[in-house]
Parts: structure tokens; C-alpha cells; sequence
């Protein structure tokens, strides 16, 4: 009876590690998207954009000018699949100015535009590009 309890108890502990094993690698195996959101500049003119809580993992607040033709980020965002409208903040602000004017986008704005545009996927990144000149100041 005394050899059969620390082969038990040894079994055991073999088994919670397997299974925790098992688990954790079942969660790290888990996909991770990254989503982009582009701005096509088609307006013309060069535009000074400042954008704050543009991405869920890294929203520091930034500016940049957009040449004419010129394409850049206006949202990162990482998901497990997710649809990148449910991760665009609430607090999302894209300001862009042009020489004359200015015209501000907020998070709404911004998911009602994504929604109208085909998505384009290469392995676990996904983007859209806002083309149209809806985004001109």
C-alpha cells in the first residue's frame, strides 16, 4: 500500500502538468490579426493629419503629412478575428487639415467608412484603404 500512494500521487501531478500543458498551448495557438486602416490622399493637396487613439495596443497621439497619392495608416489594430469596426475607440480622432480647410473624423465616421469598403487579406493581415475623397477637408 505504501508503494502505490507516491506512484499515485506521481501520476498525479503528471497528469496536471500534461493538462495545463495542453491548455496553454491551445491559447498560444490562437490567431492574431493585424488590422490596418489606410487613408489614400486623392484631394490634391498635402494634408497635415494628427490622430489620437488610432490602435488598441499602441495610441499614442501622432501627426504627419499625407502627399497627394500618398498612403498612410490611420488605424492599427490587433483582434483574434474579431471585425476591426469593433475595435476602432470610441475616442478615435483624426483631424485633417489642408491650407483652407479642416474636417474632423471621429470614431463613427471612421467604422461607417470601413463598413463600405472592401477588405483585402494576406495570411493574418487585414486591411482597408479609404479612397473616395470623403475624408477631404
Amino acid at each position: 500500500m505504501s508503494m502505490k500512494l507516491p506512484r499515485t500521487i506521481l501520476m498525479m501531478r503528471w497528469v496536471s502538468f500534461f493538462a495545463c500543458f495542453v491548455s496553454l498551448t491551445a491559447c498560444a495557438a490562437q490567431q492574431v490579426y493585424r488590422n490596418d486602416v489606410y487613408l489614400l490622399n486623392t484631394c490634391g493637396v498635402p494634408l497635415e493629419l494628427t490622430l489620437a487613439n488610432d490602435s488598441n495596443y499602441d495610441d499614442q497621439p501622432r501627426s504627419f503629412t499625407l502627399n497627394p497619392n500618398q498612403r498612410s495608416s490611420i488605424g492599427n489594430y490587433q483582434s483574434f478575428g474579431e471585425d476591426v469596426s469593433g475595435q476602432i475607440s470610441d475616442q478615435y480622432s483624426l483631424s485633417i487639415k489642408s491650407q483652407n480647410a479642416t474636417k474632423s473624423i471621429d470614431a463613427q465616421t471612421l467604422r461607417k467608412a470601413v463598413a463600405s469598403i472592401k477588405k483585402t487579406e494576406e495570411k493574418a493581415v487585414r486591411s482597408w484603404t479609404v479612397d473616395t475623397g470623403a475624408f477631404c477637408p
